[in-house]
């Protein structure tokens, strides 16, 4: 179990401001913008940087002034980190040959971690010839290798395309039996791997819960960067909002998904997102229907 109390740091132009909560062995993502602080959260918990105030407590123990090597976490950063000059057997390898576990259990643990990660073919491949998601499964495996007491990813998919992206997604979604803590800007890998979700804006966990959190937020902040409508109290998604006949709205943007388009429309005060199967155009005069909505409480 992970419980991270009241942390607070200030590095670089990031701030991390009282930031509290805590996990089981599940697999828990951490969703926010750019810049918000995310990897300077998961730094601290790692023991790269040293947070200036409150506790990080992994298993029952307080790990909070330990050195990286004594905190047993598994952290793949955002570069991967692989050792250029060796290749992909002995990046994985890397931290048992650092423990001298001896060399008959060494090379079973790496052939059953790469087995589990699809990567056995790649064992004895420089890693500099592998592509981003090799790169990927290689830094997983060599963090998994050491079986840490949790792990941590910070933006694992971010330098990849859509189909390896999905794919890495798919490994991902194997790991059991200890907490995951994943950082990332990306709400599909949210939807698709988050147990537990957790809202990070401005240095600040403003939302901690289930999945039910990117369904029905009820703090303004959360609902605008989900992507829902504000209008008045409320908070409408996208897919709530009918584009109808009608004058009272004017279509100002569209992106077109293929069968489907985001069309964003001025209404009244508000800019309107809605999904539509309509052939729109920018400068359309168009009507609106709001399904539903949830209402906002701050």
């Amino acid at each position: 179990m992970l419980k991270v109390n009241n942390l607070s740091k200030i590095w670089k132009d990031f701030k991390l401001k009282n930031v509290s909560f805590k996990i089981d062995k599940e697999y828990c993502v951490i969703l926010g913008p750019s810049g918000a602080g995310k990897s300077v959260l998961i730094k601290c918990i790692a023991g790269i940087l040293k947070p200036d105030a409150g506790k990080i407590i992994l298993n029952g123990k307080d790990i909070t002034n330990l050195p990286p090597e004594k905190r047993n976490v598994g952290y793949v950063p955002q570069n991967y980190a692989l050792f250029p000059n060796k290749n992909v057997y002995k990046n994985i390898a890397y931290g048992l040959l650092i423990k001298k576990v001896n060399k008959l259990e060494i090379d079973r643990k790496v052939k059953e971690i790469a087995e589990f990660l699809n990567i056995s073919h790649l064992l004895n491949r420089d890693v500099k010839t592998l592509s981003g998601g090799e790169q990927q499964r290689v830094a997983l495996a060599r963090a998994l290798i050491l079986n840490p007491s949790i792990l941590l990813l910070d933006e694992p998919t971010s330098a990849l395309d859509i189909k390896i992206k999905e794919s890495i997604i798919s490994e991902l979604k194997k790991i059991k039996d200890i907490p995951v803590l994943h950082v990332t800007h990306d709400l599909t890998e949210a939807r698709t791997l988050g147990e537990k979700i957790g809202i990070f804006i401005d240095g600040e966990l403003i939302a901690f819960g289930n999945k039910d959190i990117l369904k029905k937020p009820n703090n303004k902040k959360v609902a605008e960067f989900l992507g829902f409508n504000i209008v008045g109290n409320k908070a409408i998604a996208p897919e709530e909002v009918i584009i109808k006949d009608g004058d009272e709205g004017e279509v100002i943007n569209v992106v077109d998904y293929g069968r489907y388009k985001k069309v964003f429309v001025k209404y009244n005060c508000y800019i309107i997102k809605a999904f539509t199967e309509r052939d729109l155009n920018i400068g359309d005069r168009v009507g609106l229907e709001f399904r539903e909505g949830i209402k906002i409480i701050s």
